[in-house]
C-alpha cells in the first residue's frame, strides 16, 4: 500500500478517507486553530476575584471592631453602678467612683468627677457612645 501525503485525511484501519468526520478542518486552506490564551483569563480573574476578598475581609474586619467595642461599651456600662432604670433614647454619662464605675444623667460639665464616657440606650437595650 503506498503511503498518502500528510494532507490527506485517511484511515488505515478502515482504508477509507474520513476527512468529512473531523469535527475540524483537514485542508491547508482551513481555518487556523486557535488556543485560547487561558493563562490571561486565569489571571484576570484571580486578580478580580483577589481584590473582592481583600474588600470583604477588610469589611469585616471593620465589623468585629465596631461589634467588640459596642460589646465592651454595653458591658461597662451595664456593670455599673445605679438606682434608676434608663430610658430608651436618652443620654447617660459614665464616671469613675471611689470603687466602682456609676451612671448618671449629671453631665461633666457641672462637676468634677472623672468621666468615661457618654452613652445613649438604643431600642436593642445596647449603650452606643457618643
Amino acid at each position: 500500500m503506498k503511503k498518502k501525503p500528510d494532507t490527506v485525511v485517511w484511515d488505515e484501519e478502515y482504508e477509507n478517507y474520513i476527512a468529512k468526520l473531523l469535527p475540524y478542518s483537514s485542508s491547508q486552506s482551513g481555518p487556523v486553530i486557535e488556543v485560547p490564551n487561558v493563562d490571561a483569563f486565569k489571571k484576570k480573574g484571580i486578580d478580580k476575584v483577589s481584590k473582592q476578598f481583600k474588600a470583604e475581609l477588610t469589611d469585616l474586619q471593620q465589623k468585629i471592631k465596631s461589634f467588640v467595642a459596642e460589646a465592651s461599651d454595653t458591658q461597662k456600662v451595664y456593670s455599673a453602678d445605679f438606682k434608676f432604670e434608663p430610658i430608651v433614647g436618652e443620654v447617660y454619662f459614665l464616671y469613675q467612683g471611689n470603687k466602682n464605675t456609676f451612671l448618671s444623667l449629671i453631665e461633666p460639665s457641672q462637676w468634677s468627677k472623672k468621666h468615661l464616657g457618654t452613652f445613649r440606650l438604643n431600642g436593642e437595650y445596647k449603650w452606643e457612645r457618643m
